[in-house]
């Protein structure tokens, strides 16, 4: 009876000891930055759709050093083979170590570029319309932890995703 007496203290402080790691983990989840990225619409006309590359941070605290990755390949399937180098190396330089991002607050947006889908003549486009990649956005956070995610980049217009809208009267 004695050595059940002396082990129920070591086993609540093995149950606290345990509660406050997965309390602190669960915290550590849940107050973090949360970075995404995605294809969206700059404006839209009868004829083309400009598109913004946008970079969101949907979590509750500051990201930094926010990057996005692609392997080049992929990159080269979003573009059309016969666009202007201009426009190939604008898209290719969203994935460069130049393009970071060192600090996006939460809640905060940020857009670039990111080329133009015409929606009567396809050969006038200049990127691929519904080519899709899978890129790694890198981040870290105020403390100094380190995200990786890994999501789909898809050359669409969001606006009208399944290919069409309603006429703005």
């Amino acid at each position: 009876m004695g050595s059940f007496l002396t082990a129920v203290p070591f086993m609540a402080l093995a149950i606290s000891l345990a509660s406050l790691y997965f309390s602190r983990r669960s915290w550590l989840q849940s107050n973090r930055p949360i970075v995404t990225a995605f294809v969206s619409d700059h404006g839209s006309g009868n004829i083309s759709t400009t598109l913004n590359l946008v970079v969101s941070n949907t979590g509750n605290r500051p990201a930094t050093n926010v990057r996005l990755i692609a392997a080049e390949n992929d990159i080269s399937r979003l573009i059309k083979p016969t666009a202007q180098p201009i426009r190939q190396k604008m898209i290719h330089d969203c994935f460069q170590e130049a393009a970071i991002i060192p600090i996006l607050r939460n809640g905060e947006e940020l857009s670039t570029c990111f080329g133009a889908i015409t929606t009567r003549d396809n050969n006038e486009s200049w990127m691929e319309h519904g080519a899709q990649i899978e890129i790694r956005v890198e981040y870290g956070d105020l403390d100094g932890r380190c995200y990786k995610s890994e999501m789909p980049l898809k050359i669409y217009a969001r606006e009208g995703f399944a290919g069409s809208v309603w006429e703005a009267r």
